[in-house]
């Protein structure tokens, strides 16, 4: 098993544009932009976002398998409704599959990799400081998931990671100072996971993605009032 943390990719330019689209739809759905039955042809998004067919084809599948558009032959990409409500639902969605992840991890991460993450979180409590585009959050995650051994549980994470990542960059969720909190609540899971511990590593878990979905969905209950103003 390797020791080493990867860190986060850098996106190739054509996920770079899948992720343009992705981000776009997403910020203009949580500020109220496009309203459930809304609709957005190809052509229209490719003039929006300044980029190409096939990545607006590649986004767009991507929001209609997180639930979050309609796909209808001669219509386009039709909104379905989407909100705090939703956004809780995602997270819902995510806390099913991480929960099993982070039971199948425990006892599986070596000791070099452990003591990296460890370092990583407890700095950040400890200097009060944040995680840079969530760096060391993502690195947990996918690390975790990779340590499930099950690479369609992994691969799911994966995408739910995704568009959880693009939420947080439009809620700058940095403002609301919770990286302290999300640091205890990763060492506990880390904890549970050197413990080789499994009901301990899916509860704080779950106590973690519970509290993540309450931050996610009153900030986006924010920014969705600040913009009707």
């Amino acid at each position: 098993m390797s020791s080493l943390i990867p860190p986060p990719p850098s996106p190739r330019p054509r996920s770079a544009g899948k992720h343009i689209v992705v981000r776009g739809l997403l910020a203009g759905l949580l500020k109220g932009e496009w309203e459930g039955g809304a609709r957005l042809t190809e052509a229209e998004a490719v003039e929006k976002f300044g980029v190409s067919r096939t990545p607006v084809r590649e986004a767009l599948l991507e929001l209609q398998g997180l639930g979050l558009i309609e796909l209808r032959r001669n219509c386009g990409a039709v909104f379905l409704p989407f909100g705090p409500d939703q956004l809780r639902e995602i997270y819902d969605v995510r806390s099913l599959l991480e929960v099993e992840a982070a039971r199948l991890a425990a006892g599986r991460l070596d000791h070099v990799t452990l003591d990296s993450l460890f370092a990583a979180f407890t700095a950040i409590r400890e200097s009060g400081g944040i995680d840079p585009d969530w760096k060391h959050d993502r690195t947990l995650h996918r690390t975790l998931a990779a340590a499930s051994g099950n690479h369609r549980l992994s691969s799911e994470i994966s995408r739910y990671g995704e568009v959880i990542q693009s939420v947080r960059e439009i809620v700058g969720e940095q403002s609301y100072g919770i990286h302290e909190t999300t640091a205890d609540e990763h060492l506990a899971i880390l904890e549970a996971i050197r413990q080789g511990d499994s009901e301990a590593a899916a509860a704080a878990m779950r106590a973690h993605l519970a509290q993540a979905s309450d931050s996610a969905a009153n900030a986006a209950g924010t920014m969705r009032s600040l913009s009707s103003e």
